[in-house]
């Protein structure tokens, strides 16, 4: 066990290092776009922006059904060339005809959905720009698809967190200097998502054999299909517990609401970077051990990341909490602070897939895609009854509730039901002793510059420098151990730093 569980994580830490940077690097880039078209359009147009920006994400995610997942999941267990070649001929068959019909209808049908379901006619040329992106985005999913089959984080980190978001704010830059408005914002969005899509394409033709007609491909369309259809209707729940708070504000509040809701929505969502980290590299691994039958490296792997993912999550966690109404005024500005509440309430939602850790990755891993479809219909519907219990009386702060129900019940589901099918569950002594120690810390630094400062911003930054020091030192001697020290030279060899030599005088008693 002991050298398997050595690859893995070597693995996961190696190329999950590599995903954090582009994530990082993403996050930087869409952030700063973000809060330029928030401050220049103002809430009204960022929200008609937003329902066209989530309308092309649901709609390119569900005429996938899950097939960019079931290459990642599939590719990892072959070697011949001819059993891989079926499988992306399978998924790239079946995914592109359907993403271009579905783009199509969204065209012909945009004045429609925006009447009827956003209530605003406005967000019809908007819908117009944004349904020939649809068949683009599902061809950019499917991309990442193979990188993550191929345990390859590089093409990944440069088709969707370099080359997607510097296009993107590039091109929003100048249609906005251009007075364009939010037509413009959205065909600087088309504009990105063709540039990115097409550099994974030329991607994939070099790292496999999909367009080698030499070689036969087997057929596993019916494997493919058979993988993947439990996650169309996994896909279409998942959109209605983490998007239809999006539809349901348009629907129900007024396009500003969807604008506010929209900036307090991606910091939140900075928690999730973490997860995403590993998760994209610790899924295709899992398969190939579970393909193996090596439970225990799985087990250890899973609390392992899970551990990884609270050190990274809980600073932000702390910040969004403590400081939401300084955290919006100083990145989206003052029109946007009454989503303070809002964004705590948010905060603690991603927060949960820290506590609970990749438990969606394993269970995909091994193959538990029914159990997945049922668990997020149940929470699909509990969110939406949520969503229509609490928006018409709260607006987006009822969405947010709506939300953090959601994922704290979905992360519940995930983590018990992979307990009962595999014993495997993410709680560690290290893992305990860590949120005790940083919940401490953070109590004792919040509550004693709120004691001795009257100005909140002050008190941020001296949170920020105060935890964030204390934090780093009780996470490196407490949350270290000397398998994940010898990991570090695995990341110095690949990356040529001295890392390790550094963490480990830190870390040393």
């Amino acid at each position: 066990m002991s050298d398997d569980l050595d690859d893995a994580l070597s693995t996961v830490a190696s190329e999950g290092s590599i995903v954090f940077l582009g994530l990082v690097i993403e996050l930087g880039i869409s952030f700063l776009a973000k809060l330029v078209i928030a401050r220049v359009l103002g809430p009204l147009e960022y929200g008609v922006v937003s329902l066209g920006v989530t309308t092309m994400i649901v709609v390119s995610t569900l005429v996938l059904g899950g097939l960019d997942i079931g290459v990642a999941r599939f590719l990892p267990r072959f070697d011949d060339a001819s059993d891989r070649r079926g499988v992306l001929i399978a998924a790239f068959g079946i995914a592109m005809p359907v993403a271009v019909a579905a783009g199509g209808l969204v065209v012909m049908f945009a004045p429609t959905i925006a009447t009827e379901l956003f209530r605003d006619p406005a967000v019809t040329p908007v819908l117009r720009v944004f349904g020939p992106i649809i068949p683009i985005a599902a061809l950019l999913k499917l991309d990442v698809g193979v990188s993550q089959g191929l345990e390859a984080a590089r093409p990944k980190v440069l088709i969707r967190n370099i080359i997607l978001p510097l296009t993107r704010f590039v091109a929003i830059a100048v249609v906005i200097v251009a007075g364009f408005g939010a037509v413009g914002v959205a065909w600087a969005y088309g504009v990105a998502y063709f540039c990115a899509a097409t550099v994974g394409l030329v991607i994939v033709a070099r790292e496999t054999s999909l367009f080698e007609r030499a070689i036969s491909p087997t057929p596993y369309k019916r494997t493919l299909v058979a993988f993947s259809l439990p996650l169309v209707i996994s896909a279409a729940m998942t959109f209605i517990f983490s998007d239809v708070d999006t539809f349901m504000l348009g629907y129900f509040s007024p396009t500003a609401d969807v604008g506010t809701y929209n900036t307090v929505y991606p910091l939140a969502h900075l928690l999730v970077v973490p997860m995403s980290s590993v998760g994209f590299i610790v899924m295709p691994v899992l398969s190939r051990l579970h393909e193996r039958g090596d439970t225990d490296t799985m087990a250890t792997l899973y609390q392992r990341t899970t551990k990884w993912i609270f050190l990274g999550a809980f600073p932000i966690f702390g910040l969004l909490v403590c400081f939401p109404t300084e955290l919006i005024g100083l990145t989206f500005g003052g029109a946007y602070t009454h989503g303070a509440t809002a964004l705590r309430v948010l905060a603690l939602a991603f927060f949960t897939h820290a506590i609970a850790g990749p438990n969606l990755d394993c269970l995909t891993a091994i193959g538990k895609t029914r159990l997945v479809m049922v668990d997020d219909l149940v929470v699909a519907l509990l969110n939406m009854g949520l969503n229509l219990l609490l928006i018409p009386r709260f607006s987006f702060f009822g969405a947010a509730i709506a939300t953090a129900v959601a994922y704290g019940t979905l992360n519940v589901l995930y983590t018990t039901q992979l307990y009962r099918a595999t014993g495997m569950h993410p709680l560690s002594k290290s893992l305990g002793t860590i949120a005790l120690g940083a919940t401490l810390l953070l109590t004792i630094v919040v509550g004693t510059l709120g004691w001795l400062l009257s100005a909140p911003y002050r008190a941020l930054a001296l949170t920020v420098f105060l935890f964030g020091g204390g934090y780093l030192l009780f996470s490196l001697r407490v949350g270290i151990d000397q398998r994940e020290l010898e990991l570090l030279a695995g990341v110095d060899q690949r990356f040529d730093t001295n890392l390790r030599d550094r963490v480990e005088w830190f870390a040393r008693p």
